[in-house]
């Protein structure tokens, strides 16, 4: 902090500005990608389709981490994605369909280059900040897409269906309602609280019961953490209302189903089926599993053993369900891997506040300072809002292979280092 005080005032706008042109770059990058692959535009744009958009930005990015030599693999998180990588690699030979073994590889190493993008680019406070609110409204984008089209994203790999399209939108909230609370701009508050409006609004429009599910863990999570509860009291009230505007008969009668339908039953019938299909793939493979993307390709012979649905098969249908996609397809291996990305992940948070809380009582701190260190908890408190939104909703469905996890691995990890270098620690 010494070095940052006694620096002469203009070599440092100088250098700061030189230095932000050759990142802005990428950090443009990053957005467009988030943009293209969750917003669709090419959709909107059929003009835009045949340009290939997202694949070229993850290629650029690519190109300019090993050109600026910004591959970091220091973090426990990264080590333990490379390794998951290499698992899926591995089973590309050996899977019982080699097709989707490879495609869901390619993919994973896609969201890699884009989770080492983030960690190299969004690597100071501004942009942090920066990309944030651009991901809040990103999702504002979406959600207005969404309540558009029935709750949903068309043509989207991730946000196509009512139900997965929820679980984005559940993500999203804890982003917005903590940011609504860290600013002191009123212009930001009225874009925060609007944008809480419009995703729960979207929830409700996907019609979605796992959705629903997932929004009260983040409604509370959020109540929670709120530091003042009059107001968090005053602000929940507020969104139930807007919840309850959007609400109509027929999305009550389809959420009451929750409870009358008996996983006996229905769609609650098939997903025990395909659990129990899962538990049983997992205990013939339990080292590595059966490889990504190979559940659909492996359940016939289990459920000739189970005999559930006597000779109805199913073959194709996925596990509906994070830890059952996981469990069998990566086994023991991928699911030490997935939790320790988890582990690492809320251990780098928890040392963030405990560094924040040990700075913040040294005295004679700038108020610039302390206005960014006090907004770091903020932030902290929508990543994590935003992994219980996904674990949550995630546990009904197929979305071990989305984005989304992999999003929220990388900003705790960029988080980290931005933290870090900023104390010099």
């Amino acid at each position: 902090m010494n070095a940052i005080n006694t620096m002469n005032p203009k070599n440092t706008i100088n250098t700061k500005n030189t230095t932000n042109a050759k990142n802005k770059f990428p950090f443009f990058l990053l957005i467009i990608y988030l943009f293209f692959e969750y917003g669709r535009p090419q959709d909107f744009f059929p003009f835009l389709a045949p340009l290939r958009i997202p694949k070229i930005t993850i290629a650029t990015l690519a190109l300019l981490l090993f050109t600026t030599k910004k591959i970091n693999l220091k973090n426990p998180q990264t080590k333990c994605f490379l390794a998951m990588i290499a698992l899926m690699v591995f089973h590309v030979p050996i899977a019982a369909n080699n097709y989707w073994a490879f495609w869901m590889t390619y993919g994973q190493v896609a969201y890699f280059i884009v989770y080492l993008s983030i960690i190299a680019f969004v690597n100071d406070f501004e942009k942090l900040n920066l990309y944030i609110d651009l991901w809040i409204l990103i999702n504002v984008f979406c959600a207005f897409v969404g309540i558009k089209h029935g709750g949903k994203v068309p043509n989207s790999a991730f946000m196509g269906d009512e139900n997965d399209f929820a679980l984005v939108m559940n993500m999203a909230i804890p982003f917005a309602y903590f940011m609504f609370l860290e600013t002191d701009s009123i212009k930001k508050k009225i874009f925060y609280l609007i944008a809480c409006g419009l995703f729960i609004g979207a929830n409700v429009a996907s019609f979605s019961r796992g959705g629903f599910v997932g929004l009260l863990p983040v409604a509370a999570y959020c109540w929670y953490k709120t530091p003042r509860k009059v107001l968090a009291t005053i602000v929940m009230g507020l969104m139930l209302i807007v919840f309850l505007a959007f609400t109509t008969e027929s999305y009550w009668a389809e959420m009451k189903t929750i409870i009358e339908k008996k996983m006996e039953e229905g769609t609650g019938a098939q997903r025990k089926h395909f659990w129990t299909c899962a538990w049983h793939m997992f205990l013939d493979h339990p080292i590595i599993g059966v490889g990504p993307g190979n559940f659909p390709w492996n359940i016939e012979k289990y459920e000739k053993k189970i005999g559930t649905y006597g000779n109805k098969m199913w073959g194709g249908a996925v596990a509906h369900s994070l830890y059952f996609t996981l469990i069998p397809e990566l086994g023991l291996i991928g699911i030490l891997l997935f939790t320790g990305m988890l582990y690492f992940s809320y251990k780098d948070l928890k040392w963030i506040l405990k560094k924040e809380k040990e700075f913040l009582l040294k005295q004679n701190q700038s108020k610039e300072i302390i206005q960014q260190l006090y907004k770091i908890k903020f932030i902290i408190f929508g990543i994590t809002g935003a992994m219980l939104g996904y674990l949550v909703s995630g546990a009904f469905l197929s979305v071990l292979y989305y984005p989304h996890f992999w999003l929220l691995i990388s900003l705790c990890v960029a988080l980290r280092n931005i933290v870090q270098n900023f104390l010099n620690c």
